[in-house]
């Protein structure tokens, strides 16, 4: 249906000769699940895809995320979050980070599509968690089996710290958003690999330990994640798509394009329909 070409070893690929106007998008579906399941993040360029067909794509992989609470959509499509930064709107995702690892129910998979792109800068990078836990000493291995998170809003406390009443943002916000507990090591529900479960944004905790014991073990992880070897840097053109698997990748969007205009459109699958509940 399409051909692959790797990126890096440890994740990525594009995907060529894709037809988004495909009759059976139920076909193209399951062979970019396939893709998704084998390179955890793939690329489509100057797919020009509509924002219906951007949605009814997204629709084939499972259930889509409510409406935003905080971000805007696109017209007429409330379930695409419409990403908008510049200097006067700067970015909140410039930090490492799996989507939403803080709530029950993590999201499956996100599907971008980028509208409007600087002419220098802006770009996204994705670090493998399968390449992260492969890549540990064996004692360390040893050492996390059995070790669990404590996620909570985490990098999000900027955004409710600078309203007018921020102890009440923030204490409502907990509210809102709780807290999940996880294994740091954890294995894909699909293909059954062992992957290293911490992103630095959102993981505030290490159960078990004390504070400074959890903050050491954090700055450990968070430095041997931050490696060139588990990633892979793309570089957006007007009109690309690129898809994640939420569960075992993390991401930084680069925000050193400012005062520059950068929109980028977002729908967010939060259940694989091909997994069982």
């Amino acid at each position: 249906m399409f051909d692959q070409q790797r990126l890096t070893p440890a994740l990525g690929a594009v995907l060529h000769d894709v037809d988004m106007g495909a009759a059976s998008m139920e076909r193209l579906s399951e062979a970019m699940y396939q893709a998704l399941l084998d390179h955890q993040v793939i690329f489509i360029r100057n797919t020009d895809i509509r924002p219906e067909v951007h949605l009814a794509l997204a629709e084939t992989f499972g259930a889509l995320d409510e409406p935003h609470l905080l971000y805007p959509h696109v017209e007429g499509f409330d379930r695409i979050v419409k990403l908008e930064n510049d200097s006067g709107a700067p970015p909140d995702t410039n930090s490492w980070h799996t989507d939403l690892t803080f709530k029950l129910t993590q999201p499956f998979a996100s599907i971008l599509v980028a509208r409007t792109v600087p002419e220098v800068g802006g770009d996204t990078l994705w670090s493998s968690l399968y390449a992260a836990y492969d890549r540990l000493p064996e004692g360390m291995k040893s050492d996390l089996q059995g070790l669990e998170a404590i996620h909570d809003m985490g990098d999000f406390r900027n955004t409710f710290a600078e309203h007018s009443n921020p102890d009440q943002s923030l204490n409502d916000a907990v509210g809102r958003f709780g807290h999940r507990v996880r294994p740091l090591i954890d294995h894909h529900p699909v293909t059954g690999r062992a992957f290293l479960n911490f992103n630095e944004a959102f993981v505030t905790h290490i159960k078990g330990l004390t504070t400074n014991e959890a903050n050491s073990l954090k700055t450990w992880l968070a430095n041997h994640m931050n490696r060139p070897e588990l990633q892979v840097r793309w570089r957006w053109q007007a009109g690309d798509l690129a898809m994640w698997d939420n569960r075992v990748t993390m991401h930084y969007a680069v925000a050193d394009y400012l005062p520059a205009y950068r929109c980028m459109n977002r729908v967010t699958v939060v259940h694989d329909r091909r997994v069982p509940n």
